[in-house]
This record gives structure tokens, sequence and C-alpha cells, in this order.
């Protein structure tokens, strides 16, 4: 049985501290492979910054060169708002003999209960949380103790941090991977934020 990782997000835009969570998890849980699904419409976050298909676009350049790292299109084909309940169904149809490792960082777990149908998610996988700045004690102590966390490096890094730092005129080189950085130059995403 092949065990598979996810990894979702708005990845507006996608970083070194998503890769570096995804890395750290694939070697110790262990996994075949993470997929990394940008939300299409994030019912958590409103109002993204760039479009869903940059936002796949540099999903697709940060993993092109790992090839136990997927970007996946599962949630840009659905319809309405981007439930991680619902992306975990198609997933299980699609993959009927796929084991699911759904990776936060630890900064998420507080924010568990609030998401849509938490116990149908942990019903079809296992929550994985990495260490991050957020005690892992926050949050629903029942949704917690259903959670598998593991060691991961503490990165304080963020998209909102980098769209700002774009804003304010700031380099972001080893913050986001070199070929989505050149992509976000390149497209002049972010630009409206940078004004």
């Amino acid at each position: 049985m092949r065990r598979i990782g996810v990894i979702g997000g708005t990845f507006d835009p996608i970083h070194n501290g998503h890769l570096l969570l995804a890395r750290f998890a694939l070697e110790a849980i262990p996994l075949d492979e993470v997929l990394f699904i940008p939300a299409a419409d994030p019912p958590l976050k409103p109002g993204t910054y760039a479009p869903a298909a940059e936002r796949l676009a540099m999903v697709e350049l940060a993993v092109a060169d790992s090839d136990d790292f997927m970007a996946s299109r599962v949630e840009l084909e659905r319809l309405g708002k981007s439930y991680t309940v619902e992306t975990l169904k198609t997933l299980h149809e699609t993959h009927p003999d796929a084991e699911f490792f759904f990776i936060i960082g630890a900064d998420n777990v507080a924010q568990m209960a609030t998401w849509h149908d938490p116990e149908g998610i942990l019903a079809q996988c296992t929550v994985v949380a990495g260490s991050r700045p957020t005690a892992p004690t926050d949050g629903d102590p029942e949704l917690v103790a259903q959670l598998r966390f593991i060691d991961t490096p503490l990165i304080e890094l963020s998209s909102t941090q980098i769209r700002q730092r774009l804003a304010d005129g700031l380099p972001i080189r080893h913050m986001v991977p070199a070929a989505v950085e050149t992509h976000i130059r390149a497209k002049g995403l972010y630009a409206a934020s940078c004004s």
C-alpha cells in the first residue's frame, strides 16, 4: 500500500517552509510521495492575491526537481469551496490502495476545530503536524490527541511575510525556490499588493 502525504494550502506563494515541512514528513513517517494541493477557493482564506492557475504554476515549479513531490489539480478541478474532507474523498477514489497522511504545520493545530468536518478528515487519514512556533498543546484536546506530531525545524516563514517583503522592495531570495521567485517577477504577481 502506497503511503501518500497531502499538503494543502493557498500557496500564495509556496515557500521553502512548505517544502521543508513536506520533506521532514516524508522521511519521518516515511512516505512514498507528497501531493501539494493548491486550494481553488479556500474557505478560511478568502481574497487570495494570485489566481489559482498561477499558484498551481508556482507549486509545479517548486516541486519540479523532486521525484517524490507532486503538484495536484484536484481542488482546482472541483467547483465550490475547497474543503479538505471532500478532497480526501476524491483522493481515496482515485488512489483506492493508498494510505493518506495530511500534513500541517503545528500553527494550524489550534485552527482544526474551525475546519469543515474535522472528524471526517481524521476518519480518512492520519493528520501529521510538524513543529512550529505555536505550542502543540493549543487547540481542541480531543482533536489534538488524534494527531501525530513529528520533529521539524522551527521555520518562521509565511506567504504573507513574503508578499509584504515584495511590497517593501525587499529580497525574497532563499525564502522561495529560485524558479518561484523568477515566476513571480516575470508575471508581475502580487503587483497590486506591492504598490
